[in-house]
């Protein structure tokens, strides 16, 4: 069946309060009808702890870890989430990351990539930059995953579609400056993939960042299919058929379109211009 609902739980995160953090998430899982669940960015957590980081990291083996992907195999349900994660190999290294508990059982981790480290971020100040792109298979869809700034950069969200991505997850810890910017360039990753973007965005204040909600899921063709309220909690849901993907591709081949010489030349003439 190709049929599933999606929700998006647009929340106000406690600061250093993990325990808080994770009843909440636990009862939107067993009260809402998503089949995929998606939180925001650092949900766990909140968003940032800053000098608290280190110790509020977790790893895959942690009670709280163990806790979600056991939530995700009894129900039955794909959870997406934040939380500041431990270098597997590496210690004293701490990776802002976005992990998915499949219905299945398992569990996915992606480490953010790109580190907005401007005006009011200091992500690279505390975050180890992530290195691989993840799509993990849940037990509803093929997720990509990716966090807040990495929306930006289309080659990410690209090669997430190449790699048989269904739904591109982005969980978003995006300020209210931020706002316009999400909602120009969303519909864009959808159309130029013919593929469906969840976005879920925090709510609340932490320190100098009012978060803006605005959280949003688009079809294949850009289309808007439900959106949260700004600006305070919100929990919205909508069924999305993952067939429309097969549909929209092709009306608009986008996928097959895509030129692999065109992105070599990308990496060219990056890796050149970081080596003059």
């Amino acid at each position: 069946m190709a049929k599933i609902v999606v929700t998006l739980a647009q929340l106000t995160c406690q600061l250093h309060d993990k325990e808080a953090n994770l009843k909440r998430m636990k009862d939107i899982v067993r009260k809402t009808k998503g089949q995929i669940v998606i939180f925001p960015e650092l949900n766990l957590t909140g968003y940032m702890p800053r000098d608290d980081l280190f110790g509020q990291a977790e790893t895959a083996s942690s009670p709280m870890i163990k806790a979600i992907v056991r939530l995700a195999k009894d129900t039955k349900k794909d959870i997406v989430f934040g939380a500041p994660m431990k270098g597997e190999r590496l210690s004293g290294v701490v990776y802002n990351s976005c992990l998915l508990a499949a219905g299945t059982g398992k569990l996915f981790r992606y480490d953010k990539m790109y580190l907005p480290t401007f005006g009011p971020f200091e992500e690279k100040v505390f975050f180890a930059e992530g290195k691989v792109v993840v799509v993990g298979d849940g037990r509803h869809a093929r997720i990509g995953l990716m966090i807040c700034y990495d929306m930006f950069f289309p080659e990410l969200a690209k090669l997430e579609t190449l790699l048989g991505a269904q739904i591109l997850v982005n969980i978003s810890a995006a300020p209210t400056t931020s706002r316009p910017f999400f909602r120009r360039v969303m519909p864009g990753r959808a159309v130029e993939n013919a593929i469906f973007v969840a976005y879920s965005n925090m709510v609340g204040v932490h320190g100098s960042l009012v978060f803006g909600g605005g959280s949003v899921l688009y079809g294949p063709r850009g289309e808007e299919i439900v959106r949260a309220k700004d600006l305070e909690p919100d929990i919205v849901e909508a069924e999305i058929d993952l067939a429309d993907i097969d549909i929209a591709r092709r009306f608009r081949p986008v996928v097959r379109d895509s030129r692999p010489e065109i992105l070599d030349q990308i990496g060219s003439v990056l890796r050149s211009d970081r080596t003059d």
